[in-house]
């Protein structure tokens, strides 16, 4: 399992930097669930795969930083700063984020995401204003 987590985990940070909603889509098996704890909702593939490429939308960089990882049976926990720009240069919030991710045959099935809601304010106002132009 530590190579596939592993792999599994570094191809989602790499479609992140590249802001890639497809290449997230390809990551995830067709029935993964993301869970939110900010929220207490959860995702389909296509659902967050929407949410991200929204994300990716009002965006111009993304990234992991500071990356702590641990294996765990069946996947892998990360934990990561999300750091990055918005379009017009001006800098995202840094988000501290923790991720349990489960991987089976080489794709996400499972993403159990925490992190303090309130932090990422300005990019779900942007969000919102990208959804009601569109």
């Amino acid at each position: 399992m530590t190579d596939e987590a592993t792999k599994a985990a570094d191809a989602l940070g790499a479609a992140m930097h590249a802001r890639d909603a497809d290449a997230i889509r390809a990551i995830y098996a067709d029935e993964v669930i993301v869970w939110h704890g900010s929220t207490g909702q959860s995702q389909t593939k296509d659902e967050n795969a929407g949410l991200l490429a929204g994300v990716f939308q009002i965006t111009s960089r993304l990234e992991y930083a500071d990356i702590q990882r641990h294996l765990i049976d069946g996947g892998i926990v990360q934990q990561h700063r999300l750091v990055g720009a918005f379009d017009n240069g001006e800098p995202l919030p840094d988000l501290n984020a923790c991720l349990v991710i489960k991987v089976r045959d080489g794709q996400i099935t499972r993403i159990d995401e925490y992190f303090d809601g309130a932090t990422y304010t300005p990019v779900w106002e942007r969000l919102a204003k990208l959804a009601a132009a569109n």
